[in-house]
């Protein structure tokens, strides 16, 4: 994923689902690559990333499909239903945290360093949790796969020396789960006398995987080892001849699957931030796992017992456990949410931005070593990236002039001039041209007001967080007064993503007669305030 270090925001919603096709590897990279898609299914996946890049449409609807589509194909290349539910709730899982960050949270640092600060502050600990979760609540232990033995098989290792991928550790744990080496298992039966062209380039491939020179689309990787298993069951020669059983090949599979996409999403970072900040993301995912692993293991225990008791039940194993898991996932979140709110009280209570050990010691014996352990290290992470005090007076400044009735061009030029002179105008690019938009409103130049609204608009989409209220609804009127249906039906769209009213329609369904009328009211409507 290419990030700006110019752009401050966050990555756009159609940036982030595109990225999330490239590292899962289930597009074609290279022209005849086997994929399993027909040229139609292609041209509409396209379409539909390329109307959510440009924000087309029904943002939130246009986001869900792309996702189901992602976790369609996906589920079609994972033999095991569980593993695929199990991928695409985590899946489902980073992307609503994320979404929640950019209707709340904002942001004041470059594109780079947005995406740095969200993966130490939440795509990690989320990471976690939801891996776990969902580990528990399908019930995948049942399955007994087998995984290379390493613990944390599907993160890197990060040394001075090298990075280990997780494709290379699934990799060699194939070849030694199946009695063989690289060589005789893309090329059984290899000698300097043979010449194979498919077998010989196949085992090139691998070795360039292997070693890290290059990551695999999931197509290649997964056609390489399926030719692979034909070729180690049909060989004459018994000595390299293996049959593997399908359960076993499916198994494979879905462990490559999971090494390659790790692969894929670590390696970008390493490239984006270097293997530093990778190995600190490492370090970070396997501290909130250590805290979390005690707690799982002793709901995993309770489950089995109490489904074990129930063994004589007729009904449906999955079901069962399914019925057993969801009240105890609630007590636990229960517990979890108790947790953050006695901390959060005992910080304002205090004031301060730390705790006793005493006091830590205290709420862990009560509440277990994670949920104190998790809020302790965001509220640390929120220290590394806090904005400077200029920042945020700043902005308490720009709502100051904008709530002032008498606020002129020259004022929002004095504004914009200290923002410069601070270099806080990159931070905050869209605050001097929502001010120019209401001191024009103000006075009725409603065109003139369009065109700052719209540029403020954009600017405060992926940067602006929970203070976009008013901007949005301003933008939305002001399509309305320019006659601009597209512009309008684009503002209640971000509107409704970020789930915030819009004025005239509050809690309706948007519906075309609906929007309709709302568009020709706003058009007659003015609020003095603005």
């Amino acid at each position: 994923m290419t990030l700006s270090m110019e752009n401050h925001r966050f990555p756009t919603l159609g940036h982030v689902i595109r990225y999330a096709f490239d590292v899962c590897g289930v597009l074609p990279r290279k022209r005849g690559e086997p994929d399993g898609l027909t040229d139609k299914d292609k041209k509409r996946i396209q379409r539909s990333l390329e109307r959510l890049a440009n924000e087309e449409g029904k943002l939130s609807e246009n986001c869900g499909a792309a996702i189901e589509e992602l976790g369609s194909i996906i589920a079609g290349t994972l033999s095991n239903p569980k593993l695929a539910l199990w991928l695409g709730e985590v899946s489902m899982d980073l992307f609503d945290v994320y979404n929640s960050v950019i209707r709340t949270e904002g942001t004041y640092l470059s594109e780079r360093d947005s995406v740095r600060w969200f993966c130490r502050a939440y795509a990690v600990p989320r990471l976690v949790f939801s891996v776990r979760k969902h580990l528990l609540r399908f019930n995948v232990l049942s399955e007994g796969l087998l995984t290379p033995p390493e613990a944390d098989w599907y993160l890197p290792t990060v040394t001075d020396q090298r990075i280990a991928w997780p494709l290379e550790k699934a990799m060699q744990w194939v070849y030694e789960v199946c009695g063989t080496n690289q060589t005789n298992f893309h090329y059984p039966g290899k000698s300097a006398g043979s010449a194979c062209p498919e077998q010989t380039q196949n085992l090139e491939n691998a070795g360039s995987w292997r070693n890290g020179r290059q990551t695999p689309s999931w197509n290649s990787l997964h056609w390489n080892f399926s030719r692979s298993f034909e070729r180690l069951a049909s060989i004459p020669d018994a000595k390299h001849r293996r049959e593997l059983p399908e359960k076993l090949r499916a198994n494979i599979l879905h462990v490559l699957f999971v090494a390659r996409l790790s692969t894929d999403i670590c390696r970008s970072i390493s490239d984006t931030y270097g293997p530093a900040f990778l190995s600190q993301l490492v370090s970070q995912y396997q501290q909130h796992d250590a805290w979390l692993a005690p707690e799982i293991a002793r709901l995993q225990e309770d489950l089995q017992g109490q489904l074990n008791t129930l063994a004589g039940r007729t009904g449906e194993t999955n079901m069962l456990w399914w019925e057993l898991f969801e009240p105890h996932w609630k007590w636990f979140a229960d517990c979890s949410l108790a947790c953050a709110y006695e901390m959060q009280t005992l910080l304002a209570h205090y004031g301060r931005t730390t705790l006793s050990e005493e006091t830590i010691a205290s709420l862990i014996t009560k509440y277990g070593e994670y949920p104190v352990r998790r809020i302790l290290d965001t509220q640390e992470t929120h220290g590394e990236f806090r904005a400077p005090l200029e920042f945020f007076e700043a902005v308490f400044d720009g709502f100051e002039l904008k709530s002032n009735p008498y606020c002129t061009d020259e004022d929002i030029d004095v504004y914009d001039a200290d923002l410069r002179r601070s270099a806080l105008d990159v931070c905050l690019p869209w605050m001097a041209p929502w001010l120019r938009a209401v001191v024009r409103y103000r006075q009725e130049d409603f065109q003139s007001a369009f065109l700052h609204a719209a540029q403020a608009f954009e600017q405060a989409k992926y940067s602006a967080g929970g203070k976009q209220y008013e901007l949005v609804n301003l933008y939305i009127e002001l399509a309305a007064k320019m006659d601009s249906w597209r512009s309008f039906k684009k503002g209640v769209e971000w509107a409704s993503f970020l789930g915030i009213p819009v004025r005239w329609l509050r809690d309706d369904e948007p519906t075309e007669d609906r929007l309709r009328g709302v568009f020709e009211l706003m058009k007659l409507a003015r609020y003095p305030s603005t």
